[in-house]
């Protein structure tokens, strides 16, 4: 048989791609992984960006409080986009609340509104302050009021009342962000993020490398308790992270011109518990992965469902409701909530203790969780020999206790009667022995 080149490089290339498709499959991790990361990308994803902005908290001051201003309010919190969230006597109350990330946006009606607005020689003014430092959330407030204050110009048109010749005159103030720019509220997104990631793969890393490298049976037998053990390993990752926080702050202020208008301390001080929590993640995917590839995949997957639930592409209040349930144990979105209040709002702690109370929260639960997995052993699959174990020890006592709660055989009560006595079976224990029952039965004895 010739012996033709072509045919021979397909054939070893051939059997080159069915080594690889088997070892793919055997690696179940990696396989679900490449099954279900994508699908659950989409879906997150999709179910982000399919309804747009909405629920957006609304404050109105309402110092006409006319049969027309409530109908303005009735028509706005009866949108997708905005909800009522609370009435404020003053516009400084209502600022307070804008500055602390509570409310989106305040809509403020003068008193008169509702004489003005039947009034042709007059216009109707309204007033709406939006929160700058989210040029979406902003545009979006500004676009509902427009078209409802353009409604009802026309339903008044419609029933033939004397109305102002133009609409309703709309006065916008943007705070925080005047011009309404994009950058400073992509830039201090990224800042979260890129803190988030370098801090969860650097500590995600610590016990694989030690695994891989073959040096976790020297860390076993070293005499550091497991306390010792996990803040030998956390300090550096602690380290890097606010170093890490600093340096980006540094270029946020000084390249792009972003400014910190609040205690730069204070952030420092609150990215504290974040950095914790995602020591704590990394730690606890470091100790299940097998290796440093399974440690980056674990990664990838929680950096992708904390970035779908952080508001990064719609506001936390627009999401579905199970992905809102979700972001409220999202450290991304809490950090996020402080950077921005910190750095564009101005704000301090009275505004920001809920968000720093919630990241210390998730901090304590997440380090409970990794000193708990540590304790369970340095092995990859030492929890589930545990738990393998326990569940055996149940069962053996379970099956224990079932032969001690099994009544005993009683024995049956005396006949009453000599014919009873006679007809009922001797026990065993009465019975004599054979060799007894030869003896008397032996002639002669």
């Amino acid at each position: 048989m010739i012996n033709n080149p072509i045919i021979d490089t397909l054939h070893r290339a051939w059997g080159l791609v069915v080594k690889e498709i088997l070892q793919l499959s055997r690696d179940k991790l990696l396989l679900a992984f490449l099954v279900v990361a994508p699908l659950l990308e989409l879906l997150l994803m999709g179910g982000l960006t399919g309804e747009g902005v909405q629920n957006l908290p609304l404050a109105v001051v309402d110092l006409d409080r006319s049969r027309a201003s409530r109908e303005l309010i009735t028509r706005l919190d009866q949108t997708d986009e905005l909800v009522l969230k609370t009435y404020e006597d003053s516009v400084e109350r209502a600022r307070e609340l804008m500055q602390s990330g509570e409310i989106a946006a305040i809509v403020v009606l003068p008193p008169g509104y509702g004489e003005r607005l039947t009034d042709p020689r007059q216009g109707a003014e309204v007033q709406l302050i939006a929160d700058g430092s989210s040029s979406v959330v902003s545009t979006v407030a500004i676009s509902t009021v427009e078209t409802q204050a353009a409604e009802i110009v026309r339903d008044l048109t419609a029933r033939h009342v004397l109305a102002s010749a133009g609409p309703v005159e709309l006065r916008f103030v943007a705070r925080f962000n005047a011009v309404l720019d994009g950058q400073p509220h992509s830039i201090t997104m990224m800042l979260g993020l890129i803190v988030y990631q370098v801090t969860l793969v650097v500590a995600a890393q610590s016990f694989t490398r030690e695994r891989e490298q073959g040096t976790l049976e020297q860390l076993r037998v070293t005499p550091l308790r497991r306390l010792e053990l996990i803040a030998g390993k956390a300090t550096p990752v602690l380290l890097v992270g606010l170093v890490n926080c600093a340096l980006m702050i540094g270029v946020v202020a000084l390249w792009f011109d972003i400014p910190v208008r609040g205690s730069l301390l204070l952030l420092l001080l609150l990215t504290l518990p974040f950095v914790l929590v995602q020591i704590g993640w990394g730690t606890l995917i470091s100790l299940i992965s097998r290796t440093q590839q399974q440690a980056m995949l674990f990664v990838f997957s929680l950096a992708m469902l904390e970035v779908a639930c952080s508001g990064f592409m719609v506001p936390a209040s627009s999401m579905p409701v199970a992905m809102r349930v979700l972001s409220q144990v999202s450290s991304v979105q809490h950090y996020i909530v402080i950077v921005r209040g910190v750095m564009l709002r101005g704000a301090g702690v009275g505004s920001l203790w809920v968000p720093a109370l919630a990241l210390s929260g998730i901090a304590v639960a997440v380090l409970s969780l990794a000193w708990l997995r540590l304790r369970a052993g340095l092995d990859s699959d030492s929890l589930r020999r545990r738990l393998r174990a326990l569940w055996r020890a149940r069962a053996l006592d379970r099956a224990q206790g079932r032969r001690r709660a099994k009544p005993a055989r009683t024995r049956r009560p005396a006949a009453s009667s000599p014919l009873a006595r006679a007809l009922a079976p001797v026990p065993v224990s009465e019975r004599p022995s054979r060799t007894t029952a030869s003896r008397r039965t032996r002639p002669g004895s």
